[in-house]
């Protein structure tokens, strides 16, 4: 069974987004990373967002661990980008 934990708008399109898996994060913290063309964003269930970092090119998230997002570039290229914590 699937539950809503919040609802987020944002002025672009979302991307892509990943759960932080870390045993200190993912659905215990409620940590959800997501991309938008220009930016990497957080979102925890209370509905509190804000922006990590601006982007120079368009990713697509698959995985977030700790300090670290994976993902994929427009061409298919796996790439990890450090996420200043």
């Amino acid at each position: 069974q699937l539950e809503q934990l919040c609802s987020i708008s944002d002025t672009v399109r979302i991307k892509s987004g990943a759960w932080d898996v870390s045993p200190s994060g993912g659905t215990s913290s409620n940590l959800f990373i997501y991309t938008t063309l220009h930016h990497v964003k957080y979102c925890l269930s209370t509905g509190d967002t804000g922006t990590i970092r601006t982007l120079d090119n368009p990713i697509y998230a698959t995985r977030v661990v700790k300090d670290q997002l994976f993902c994929l570039d427009r061409e298919a290229r796996s790439r990890v980008i450090s996420i200043d914590t």
